[in-house]
């Protein structure tokens, strides 16, 4: 829909909002999801998929001294990068833009009215930072058969394959508190889930697994993953080191 029937409707009801200086002025318009930036007074536009984000920008950035209001919570106008329908969760793209959101990814907010052309303006509900605290429908089980980085999105993790999987898993940021992630071993072999030095739970930076549902259930709170629950078949195979 044009962006002139949208700011005839206009948004209803309460908004929060925060002012934020853009990192950037291109590219930092109106209707796009954003982070925080170098710190918690500047604002990014997102630049990958399914990003937990802060809200969406409400005015297009003039300058990268002048701060521009970022509504968190409310209605709001966002532009959309796929098709919609109304009642939708919808996450970011790489592009900032707004797209139906999948199981285990965070939400940015709700779409109040149905859309089906890319770069349309449409009217939602920013949950923003409430909504990394949960993600759209039920957890999928991504099955990954390759070494390589877990995503830091709330969701389930099956390892499996031929021989050990040497993974890796990002240090959590202040706005990813409450990321839950489950990590279950598909194939009997030394899986192991590796991050920086003493980001899990104490002084650990490594969990290991043996056998066939050995499970491990992280939490990101305050920059470092908490172990919630351990066990399976050979839960001692599941160490810190």
């Amino acid at each position: 829909m044009p962006n002139i029937s949208t700011e005839t409707k206009g948004p209803k009801g309460v908004q929060i909002k925060e002012s934020l200086i853009p990192a950037a002025t291109s590219g930092f318009t109106r209707g796009l999801a954003v982070t925080y930036g170098a710190d918690c007074n500047h604002a990014a536009v997102a630049t990958a998929a399914a990003t937990a984000c802060i809200g969406l920008i409400e005015e297009d950035a003039v300058s990268t001294t002048e701060a521009v209001a970022i509504i968190e919570f409310g209605q709001s106008v966002a532009v959309i990068g796929a098709s919609v329908t109304a009642g939708e969760s919808l996450t970011c793209n790489a592009a900032g833009q707004l797209v139906p959101a999948t199981s285990g990814q965070p939400v940015v907010a709700i779409a109040l009215e149905p859309s089906s052309t890319d770069g349309d303006y449409i009217a939602v509900f920013v949950v923003g930072i409430t909504g990394q605290g949960f993600s759209s429908g039920n957890s999928a089980v991504n099955h990954v058969t390759a070494a390589g980085a877990i995503p830091v999105v709330s969701g389930t993790v099956g390892l499996g394959s031929g021989a050990a999987l040497a993974m890796t898993l990002a240090t959590p940021t202040l706005a990813q508190d409450g990321t839950t992630i489950t990590v279950v071993a598909e194939t009997a072999h030394a899986h192991t889930i590796k991050t920086a030095a003493n980001i899990i739970q104490g002084n650990g930076d490594t969990v290991t697994f043996a056998a066939i549902g050995d499970i491990v259930q992280l939490r990101a709170v305050g920059q470092k993953w908490m172990i919630m629950s351990i066990g399976g078949p050979t839960p001692a195979a599941l160490t810190e080191v």
